[in-house]
């Protein structure tokens, strides 16, 4: 399946934390919905993904992507790809917003 990639100027940001916990268990950081009851985890690439973006201000996308390429030996678009389906996952259980950095018209 062909995902659009993500512009390198999107930045990624944490949501809101106070309806979320957050503890790593093993080999995996386990995130519970307090509000819902709901489970979500990651592992490797993921948890280095969520940690590169913990800063409040958030991260670009195209920083994700260098700090992910400078561990992991993977190709730039291989990298967008993959960050663009997990961006898209932890965006849609409402874990990070991803936006432009500069408004658009």
């Amino acid at each position: 399946m062909n995902r659009p990639i993500l512009q390198l100027d999107s930045r990624v940001r944490r949501s809101g934390p106070d309806h979320f916990v957050e503890v790593e268990v093993g080999d995996e950081l386990v995130f519970m919905d307090a509000g819902k009851g709901t489970f979500y985890s990651l592992k490797e690439a993921g948890i280095r993904c969520w940690r590169l973006i913990d800063g409040g201000g958030g991260l670009t996308v195209g920083a994700l992507v260098q700090g992910l390429r400078e561990e992991y030996e993977v190709d730039e678009e291989t990298c967008r790809r993959d960050l663009s389906v997990l961006l898209d996952e932890l965006t849609a259980v409402g874990l990070v917003d991803v936006g432009c950095e500069t408004p658009q018209p």
